[in-house]
This record gives C-alpha cells, sequence and structure tokens, in this order.
C-alpha cells in the first residue's frame, strides 16, 4: 500500500473513530491530566535535560501520562499524529522519561499547531506496573500548543550610510522605525525595548552578587510565563554611560513602548530617542528588543503559562561629531590663515580614517564647486582650480557624517606672486623632478617635509643596480639596506616620492637657464633602453608656481614629448597621482612641469 493511500485510509479510520468514541474524549482529560506531573501535553518539546525541564524542540510533542510508562512499548509506530490540516505527520523518533512520551516528527510544526494524538491500530502501551491501553482505550489526545511565536523584526528609517555592511536601517542620529511580523496570532500587542548594547544590571543570590547583561535581558523574555516576563521592578540598569566622570556608571531607565497593529500579523513602531538624563540613550550600539505573548496557554507544573517569544534587531545611534570630528579637528589645506607662495594651490580636507561622510555643499570664493571636489581614499576630499586670482580665498563646506550629523568648516588662505617651486605630493607615490636645481641639492633640505618617507631614483647608466633608494629615518636620511643611497637632489633626474599624507612641499631653485640639450636625451650615439628623467626648465621662469603647466620654450611655445625626448624614443609614461596609474603620452602630448617621466630608447644603431 502506498504512503498516501495509507494515510488517506487511515485518515478516514482516525476522523470515524473520533466521531463515535465520545468515552475516549473523556479518557483524554483524565490520562493526560498528569496529577503527579501537573504538566499539561504540548507541542514544541523533545526529551528533558539535566534539570529536568523539557528540552524546546519545534519538531517535537510531549505527551504527559499520569505514571511512568514502560520504553519498550513506545516505538516510531506506536502513535498516530494529525495535524490540523487533517494531514498525518511521520514520526521519527521517540523518547520515554517517567510519565513523558516524547515524539519527534519529520517536519517542523507550525508555531500555532494543535495535532490530535492516538495510539495507532493495534498497538498498546504499558505502565511500569504492567497496565496496558490502546487507541480505544486511550481516545484522542489533542496536544496543545506549547510552541512559541516565531517573530522577525526589521528597522527602517535611519538617516545615514554607515560604515562595512551598515546601512540606512542600522544607523541614525535619533529616530528609527521598527517592524514587526509574527507567524501567528498574539495576545495583545508586542512590547518594545530599545536598549544599549552595554546593558547591566547585578542580581542577588543571598550574598553572592550575579551580574546579568543584555544576553540575560532577552532570556528573561521568552519561554513559558505566567505573566509579563521582565526583571523585578527593583532593578537598578546602567549602560556604562558616566555624564560626570565620577568613574560610576549613571543609572538606566527603561523604557517600554507598545507596537501599532496593521493588518496581517504585522505591527510598526516609530522609535523616538527617549528625553531625560536616565531614559535617555547615548551614542554607541542600540538593541532593539521586541517581546509577544502566544494566544495558547497550558498547565506547567501547576500553573498557566503561556510562551513569549523575542525577536532583536541592533543598530547605532549616533547624535553628533565626535570631538576628533569638529571643525577644529577636521585637517584642511592650505592651513586657515595660511599665506601660499604658489598661484593654484590644491584645497583638501582630510577626516580621521575611521569617519565617514560625505560633503552637503561645497564653495569657493562664493561658488559653488562642490561637483569639483574628488574623493581620495574615503575621507579626504580634494579640489585644484583651473585657476586662481592671487589674495586671498575663502572655503566654506558643509560635511555630513552617516547618521546625518552635519557641521561647517570654513577657512581662509592667501596666494602671493613669488615663491618657491611647491611640489604637491599626495599620499602614496608620486612621480615627479624639479625644473631646476634646488639652491641646497641635499635631499633633507630639499624633502623637509616628515609626510616624505622615502626618494628613489633610476640610472640606467649603473652597472651594478640602477636603484638608488633613501628612506627617513626620523629627521635623517639613510640608504636603502639593497640599494645605494640618494644624497642630492637634481634637475634632469626623475624620483619616485612617497608621502604618507597630502601634502605641499617647497623648494628653493636657482633661477639659472638650462641649455636646450639638456631636455634632448635622445639622439646618436646615445644609450639605449629605460629612461626615468625629469622635465628641466629652459629659460629659468617656470621655476616658481609653475608645477603642472606645460613646459615652453623661450619663444613661450609649448614643447611637445617629441621635441623633449627626441625622435628614438618609442614608448612614454607619465604617472598619475589621483588614479594611481600609468598615463601613456604621445608625441604631440605637452611636458607638465614637476612630472617624472618613464620612456623607452631604440638603440641608435649607425650614425649619419
Amino acid at each position: 500500500m502506498s504512503k498516501r493511500t495509507k494515510s488517506m485510509v487511515g485518515g478516514t479510520t482516525f476522523a470515524a473513530v473520533l466521531l463515535v468514541t465520545v468515552i475516549g474524549i473523556a479518557t483524554l482529560i483524565s490520562s493526560a491530566a498528569a496529577d503527579n506531573h501537573r504538566h499539561s501535553s504540548v507541542t514544541g518539546y523533545f526529551g528533558l535535560d539535566d534539570d529536568g525541564l523539557p528540552i524546546v524542540d519545534r519538531h517535537g510533542i510531549m505527551l504527559v501520562f499520569d505514571g511512568s510508562i514502560a520504553p519498550e512499548t513506545v516505538s516510531v509506530n506506536t502513535f498516530e499524529v494529525s495535524l490540523n490540516d487533517g494531514s498525518f505527520a511521520e514520526v521519527i523518533e521517540t523518547r520515554v522519561d517517567g510519565a513523558y512520551v516524547f515524539m519527534r516528527l519529520e517536519d517542523e510544526l507550525a508555531s500555532d499547531a494543535t495535532p490530535i494524538v492516538a495510539i495507532a491500530e493495534g498497538e498498546e502501551i504499558e505502565d511500569l506496573a504492567g497496565n496496558s491501553t490502546n487507541k480505544r482505550k486511550l481516545g484522542f489526545v489533542k496536544i496543545k500548543d506549547g510552541i512559541a511565536p516565531r517573530l522577525t523584526v526589521t528597522l527602517s528609517g535611519g538617516s545615514g550610510t554607515g560604515t562595512g555592511d551598515e546601512g540606512p536601517d542600522s544607523l541614525t542620529n535619533g529616530s528609527i522605525d521598527v517592524h514587526l511580523v509574527s507567524d501567528e496570532p498574539l495576545q495583545g500587542a508586542p512590547r518594545i525595548v530599545v536598549v544599549c548594547a552595554g546593558l547591566r544590571w547585578v542580581e542577588m543570590d543571598g550574598s553572592r552578587k550575579i551580574e546579568r547583561d543584555i544576553d540575560d535581558f532577552i532570556a528573561n523574555r521568552r519561554g513559558p510565563h505566567p505573566r509579563a516576563p521582565g526583571e523585578p521592578t527593583e532593578t537598578n540598569y546602567t549602560c556604562g554611560y558616566d555624564a560626570v566622570g565620577d568613574g560610576e556608571d549613571d543609572p538606566f531607565e527603561l523604557t517600554q513602548d507598545i507596537a501599532n497593529s496593521r493588518p496581517g500579523e504585522t505591527w510598526e513602531f516609530t522609535w523616538q530617542n527617549p528625553l531625560g538624563p536616565t531614559t535617555g540613550l547615548r551614542d554607541g550600539r542600540l538593541v532593539v528588543v521586541a517581546y509577544a505573548k502566544d494566544r495558547s496557554g497550558y498547565e506547567r507544573f501547576g500553573e498557566t503559562v503561556s510562551n513569549w517569544s523575542t525577536a532583536t534587531a541592533g543598530f547605532g545611534l549616533d547624535t553628533s561629531f565626535d570631538a576628533s570630528l569638529s571643525a577644529e579637528g577636521v585637517r584642511v589645506h592650505p592651513p586657515d590663515g595660511s599665506v601660499v607662495r604658489e598661484k593654484r594651490p590644491f584645497v583638501l580636507l582630510e577626516f580621521p580614517e575611521e569617519t565617514n561622510v560625505d560633503l552637503a555643499s561645497a564653495e569657493f570664493d562664493g561658488a559653488n564647486v562642490l561637483d569639483a571636489f574628488e574623493v581620495v581614499d574615503g575621507n579626504k576630499f580634494v579640489y585644484w582650480p583651473l585657476s586662481m586670482n592671487q589674495g586671498e580665498h575663502d572655503v566654506e563646506v558643509d560635511v555630513v557624517d552617516a547618521a546625518g550629523n552635519e557641521i561647517s568648516v570654513d577657512f581662509e588662505f592667501a596666494t602671493t606672486q613669488r615663491g618657491d617651486f611647491v611640489m604637491p605630493l599626495v599620499a602614496g607615490w608620486n612621480a615627479v623632478s624639479v625644473p631646476a636645481d634646488p639652491i641646497d641639492p641635499k635631499i633633507e633640505n630639499v624633502f623637509t617635509d616628515p609626510a616624505i618617507e622615502a626618494v628613489i631614483s633610476w640610472d640606467p647608466h649603473q652597472p651594478e643596480n640602477p636603484w638608488a633608494m633613501s628612506i627617513r629615518d626620523e629627521d635623517a636620511w639613510k640608504p636603502w639596506q639593497f640599494a645605494r643611497g640618494i644624497t642630492e637632489i637634481q634637475v634632469g633626474s626623475g624620483y619616485w616620492v612617497k608621502s604618507s599624507k597630502f601634502i605641499e612641499q617647497p623648494i628653493a631653485l636657482t633661477q639659472g637657464s638650462q641649455p636646450l640639450i639638456s631636455y634632448n636625451h635622445g639622439g646618436c650615439g646615445s644609450s639605449w633602453g629605460w629612461f626615468f628623467v625629469g622635465v628641466t626648465e629652459v629659460d629659468g621662469v617656470q621655476t616658481q608656481n609653475h608645477f603642472g603647466k606645460p613646459l615652453r620654450d623661450d619663444g613661450n611655445g609649448v614643447i611637445n614629448v617629441g621635441e623633449y625626448l627626441g625622435k628614438y624614443f618609442a614608448r612614454v609614461y607619465a604617472w598619475d597621482t589621483i588614479e594611481a596609474k600609468y598615463r601613456k603620452l604621445t608625441t604631440n602630448d605637452s611636458v607638465v612641469i614637476g612630472e617624472g617621466i618613464w620612456y623607452y630608447v631604440h638603440s641608435s644603431g649607425i650614425c649619419p
């Protein structure tokens, strides 16, 4: 007989017996009353723990008899289990512990399941005295609902984007929406408490103190309870707050709210951070704890209980910028109130690395330049104007953090007509050069900013190792152990310079002109291979605030790559510091002052 046919035949017989066996209903009441255990037969348990308490299991059914049952008389075939929809459940495991008979079903029971159990046709069970009972004697036992509702909490209404996987549903500066769903009807509306993740209190067990935390708080609100669960009314909570700085945690008072019902088994609640020194929550991780009561009740060890269920969701509360994120704590460039001896400095705002912020607005000299700012590494914002008048300049920026808190950053600086050659360096590696010899070429007097950590050059004419490298050791420069050291910075050479920050390095240069041949690195009889060269200024007039500008000849004409390198080069690359990648140059591209250029020269062969 197929399983389906057996189920249909068994169901018909089971239903017929159910209708005619009135005496069986009476038997249910008496035999399952368990006077000595005083516990209803319920769903949701399988086995007893070390303390003799039923173990929660949504696959389980617990039958309670008025006397101990002989374990050898119970197997997976002993009972029939009819579900609320009329189908039969398959028993896959049984366990007997005194008057408790447990059945584990193949499929999980619904939260509101109240199955009917009977002894299968032809089966009998016995107590320890040898008294037996069968289907006719036992009748039909309607099992009470002992499974807690399954609650699900989701959050929405946060005001920021957070960091990592923290999205708008889990970060706020004072308000968040709580959405709660249950898989079965509840008795009354769910209760909602928002607490700090660091919740603590102390309980006394005689003279012994027991410290409790958020996990205990959640555990206290689930399982079978005769009344609303929770801690004693005199419980003193703390959250680790210490507003006065006396080393003692401030008291914290719970605020409990009731969710609002929506169609279906759905509830909603908008949480607002309570006001008051003991009820208000402060910056940090918070936990929504929602708990609700099953409509069904049953007897448990002499008292009527209902199952309570909990659901939680965490979110972050961020009500203000940290002290390190105040307007005074933001690093800006040029510094506020400074005088910059450069015609076109870049504008920089840098926030701490752990910060996630956005620019809400940005004005430079009263003009909106928000779209012109570039984001670097997520917490640095750079604006490099195409042109800038000499004189005073104002920068006004509004910054918003991930939770929607906003501050304004305002600073000003001035630019002057004449000054040192200023080399802007981004955080990381920069391929740069100087257009003329430094007045003091020693490396320690050229790269003076402590953010500059290393300098590398390349000389293919060195037979053993073309690389030279020096690294900063506090205030001194030392050769790298595997390469020659660099002692002086010279015109014509390219340099890799590593900086830990966005900086501007001023360098005082000589004003003498350079011969035209100084920038023609190819030609008849020249060496072949890779070269790393600098951009050399021709007549001494582009050695001040000209970083990033095209190189010009003495007639003010722009010098292109072909003119600068000669006709023998094959490939030319410049380093894009913002994109951190090479940019291939063509013959007609202009040569830019301050760049370090990699190029490959063909073997010149026979000279004409």
